[in-house]
Order: C-alpha cells, then sequence, then structure tokens
C-alpha cells in the first residue's frame, strides 16, 4: 500500500475562503468543508491510525527475512570465526548455510549448506502467509475506518452549516416579525389617542412585542452555540478560532428533479458502506485463521538435509585446496513431535471457527441494519419534499389571512388580540418553510450518508474508496 494513499486527497474545486477582516470568514458550504479535512484536529489522528497499522503489515513480512550470525573468538593460540545465514521461505522450508574459519597448530575451513522443510506444517503458502494476509486486510480495514470517519465529519459540517444557516434566517424573521409588532404597538396607541379604540387594546399589542423580543433572544443564543459548534468542526487557522465570526455564502435551493430510486441506494450501500466493507474483511481475517490453526492440529514433522566438508591443511590456502579434494559429508534427519491431547491447538482452531461463525452472522446482521438505515432515510427524504411545498401554501395563507385581519382591524371589526396572533402565526410559517427547505438538504445528507456516496457525490478522494470485493479477490 502506498503512503499516499493515507493522504485524503481533494479533487473538487473550491472556491477561497474570502474574509472581510481577520475574524470574520465568508464561507460556502465547500468552504467549509475543506477547513474541516484541512484542519479538524480529530480527522488529524484518525489519519495517523492507518499508517500505524501498515507497520504490522511490515512487521509480519520480516518474519521471511534471512537472518544472518556470525562468532569470533579467541583462545590461547587459537583463533575461530564463523557466519551463518538462515533464510525462511513461504512455502515451509528454512534454508541455511554457514562458514567456519579456525586457526592454531592447523588451520581448517569449512562450510555447511542445509534445508529443513516441514512434512505436514506449514505447507501451504495460504497457511504461511495467512499473518501478512491478515495485517494486509488490517491496513485495508483501517481505511475504510477512515473514510467513514471523514464521511461522517463531511455530513456533520454540512449539516451544521445549514443549521446555522436556519438560525441567521430564523434571527432575521424574528428581527421584521418584531419590528412589525412595534408598528403595530404604535398605530394602537395612535388610534387610542384619537379614541376609536378602547385602551385595552394596547395590552395585547404589548404583550406581542414582549414575545417576539422573547423569541428573538433565544433564536440569538441558539445562533451563537451552533457557531460554537461550526468552528468547532472546521477549526478555522488564526490566533483566537473561538472569536471568528462566519457569514454564510450559500443559500438553500428548492429540489429539482425526481428523486434517484430506492434501489439505487441500497445496490450503492451494499458495496460503499465502509463498516460492512470492514465487516466484509473481518470475515475474511477470520478464515484465514481457521488455516492458521489447522496447522497447529498436525503433528510436527521436519525432514532435515545437510551438505557440508571441512579442509585441514597448515594454510589457509592449503585447506582451501583440501576442500576440494575429497568428498563432501551427506547428513539427512526427520523429527517428530506432537503434544498428547493438543489441547491447546484444538481449543485455537475451535475457537477460530466459532469467530468466523460470528463475523458471519455479524455481517448478515449489518447488511439488514444498512438496508434499514438506507429505507429509513429514503423514507425521510421523500416526505422533507413534501413537506416544502405545503410549508409554502401554508406560508402563503398567513400572509393572506394576515392581510383580511389587518383590514378588519382598521374599519374596527377585528382586534388587536387577533391581528398580533395573525402575525404570529404568518412569522412561524415563514420559519417551517424556511425549515422544511433545510430539512430536506439535512435528509439528503443524511441519506448520502447512510448509503456510503457522500464523498463521491462532494468530488472528495479518500482511502477505501474501492469495495471490499476487489480487495478479496
Amino acid at each position: 500500500m502506498k503512503k499516499a494513499l493515507l493522504v485524503l486527497l481533494f479533487i473538487i474545486c473550491i472556491s477561497p475562503v474570502l474574509s472581510n477582516s481577520e475574524d470574520t470568514l465568508m464561507l460556502s458550504v465547500r468552504d467549509a468543508v475543506l477547513l474541516a479535512l484541512e484542519h479538524n484536529s480529530s480527522l488529524a489522528v484518525e489519519r495517523m491510525k492507518p499508517a500505524i497499522i501498515e507497520t504490522y503489515v511490515n512487521e509480519e513480512r520480516g518474519a521471511f527475512d534471512p537472518e544472518i550470525s556470525g562468532t569470533l573468538s579467541r583462545s590461547g593460540d587459537e583463533s575461530s570465526a564463523g557466519a551463518e545465514i538462515s533464510a525462511p521461505l513461504p512455502t515451509g522450508t528454512e534454508l541455511q548455510g554457514g562458514l567456519d574459519i579456525s586457526s592454531g597448530d592447523d588451520v581448517s575451513l569449512g562450510f555447511t549448506i542445509g534445508v529443513t522443510q516441514e512434512l505436514l506444517k506449514d505447507r501451504r503458502k495460504t497457511a504461511n502467509l495467512a499473518r501478512v494476509r491478515q495485517a494486509e486486510l488490517d491496513s485495508f480495514s483501517s481505511e475504510y475506518e477512515l473514510r467513514g470517519f471523514t464521511e461522517a465529519l463531511v455530513a456533520a459540517v454540512e449539516t451544521a452549516y445549514w443549521d446555522f444557516f436556519s438560525a441567521e434566517l430564523q434571527i432575521e424573521i424574528y428581527n421584521e416579525g418584531l419590528l412589525l409588532a412595534e408598528q403595530q404597538l404604535a398605530e394602537i396607541r395612535e388610534r387610542i389617542n384619537v379614541g376609536t379604540i378602547p385602551a385595552i387594546e394596547l395590552i395585547a399589542a404589548r404583550a406581542e412585542v414582549a414575545l417576539r423580543r422573547e423569541a428573538l433572544l433565544d433564536a440569538e443564543s441558539r445562533r451563537e452555540n451552533l457557531l460554537l459548534g461550526l468552528l468547532n468542526l472546521i477549526n478555522p487557522p488564526g490566533k483566537n478560532p473561538w472569536e471568528t465570526r462566519i457569514v454564510t455564502k450559500d443559500r438553500p435551493q428548492p429540489p429539482s428533479g425526481e428523486i434517484d430510486d430506492l434501489e439505487t441506494h441500497l445496490e450503492t450501500s451494499l458495496k460503499m458502506r465502509p463498516d460492512l466493507n470492514q465487516a466484509r474483511l473481518a470475515l475474511k481475517r477470520g478464515e484465514l485463521e481457521i488455516v492458521q490453526t489447522r496447522n497447529g492440529l498436525l503433528p510436527r514433522l521436519e525432514l532435515f538435509i545437510g551438505l557440508g566438508k571441512t579442509g585441514y591443511a597448515e594454510s589457509f590456502s592449503g585447506a582451501a585446496t583440501d576442500l576440494t579434494e575429497n568428498g563432501f559429508e551427506f547428513s539427512a534427519s526427520i523429527g517428530f513431535s506432537h503434544p498428547i491431547g493438543n489441547r491447546t491447538a484444538r481449543s485455537r482452531h475451535e475457537r477460530s471457527l466459532l469467530s468466523s461463525q460470528l463475523a458471519e452472522a455479524a455481517l448478515a446482521n449489518l447488511k439488514r441494519l444498512v438496508e434499514l438505515d438506507v429505507r429509513s432515510a429514503y423514507i425521510d427524504v421523500r416526505r422533507t419534499r413534501k413537506q416544502i411545498d405545503a410549508t409554502m401554501e401554508s406560508r402563503s395563507l398567513q400572509e393572506e389571512k394576515l392581510s383580511a385581519e389587518m383590514e378588519k382591524f382598521r374599519v374596527g371589526r377585528s382586534t388587536a388580540l387577533i391581528v398580533a396572533q395573525a402575525q404570529r402565526d404568518l412569522l412561524n410559517s415563514r420559519i417551517a418553510e424556511e425549515e422544511a427547505l433545510i430539512a430536506h438538504l439535512r435528509s439528503l445528507i443524511d441519506l448520502h450518508r447512510v448509503d456510503g456516496s457522500l464523498l463521491l457525490r462532494r468530488g472528495v478522494s479518500a482511502p477505501g474508496e474501492l469495495p471490499a470485493s476487489s480487495i478479496l479477490k
């Protein structure tokens, strides 16, 4: 696996983040996502994990690295030196080679070549490379984990952006409502002064102004809390990021076109959901564990074949000549061992079988839960899509209702309380209309998150983009 895969690659065209001042950011949704991908501290931690897991792959591969050793000794007038090299192979074979030199009254020079082969265990490369393959699967699994975290972060940032936009919009609507209530209060005072309506009408108008101010204060507090949440996700650079003010550049647009059919989202989720891909890798990992532990049930039967020769003379050149003159020494041996009862190996194998069954059941259960997630999110998308039209119609009717009540109030056929209620109903319907549009955006974000396609739809390339099926081929 290339280290480049550990770095999130952004292939979307992001417009620059514009700032009017040091502590004010004008952000689009894409700007906010980009800042989060670059600066979110939790994501920075998650991005370190695949690199750590990758070290285990090299560690397991190191089991097949050749090993060289040597000795050097001297006792009185005698000196000796030796060197050995051994190389284990994935076939269960181990090659050995050695060279010995000693000098004293005589000089000796010798070499040995040996081959050790397991006759029962470790004969298949699959079994010998199981731990390497498991480490590789763990590495891929960490990439899927990173992808899942990144997808959740992008969804959280976009949701937080639209929540903050909604809070700002509500403040704007509440301000307009407060201004309208204050104008209504001033008009009622004038009419009371000229005696066209009784003074008791002033109470309802003043109460309505107080209610609007209270609602505005609550909305401002909610906006500040949502701003903190958004800032925490995007973590903008600067001396004091918590004091950064955000100005939203994007506005929600009414949806156009048809919603994708449910089957498309279900098929996408089965391929792209990171947790499903992790579960598939876990199942394969368990199958490799079975291969490993099955080997432990077999007796240990080793065949050793050796070839060597030692030459003696009064000098090194003579010893080398003697080394080539006579025949070579050949040796062969077979070793056998097996624990009585072999309970340790049997327990490990039984555990691996049960764990594999558990992983298979967990994968089947997760598929059902993923389908439930997608179906639920799809229902919510359809509901919020219809809710947009319903709230638009409701707002239009509330405007007509307020206009009628104000006209009736002017001719003395309505009261300030009824007019205030109509104003409040219109205010709530305007907020409901904007909330319905933003709720639809949130439901789409959630649907694309639960079917695993959010990053692809946003043009963000990240580790774990390939389905597990392509890795397990």
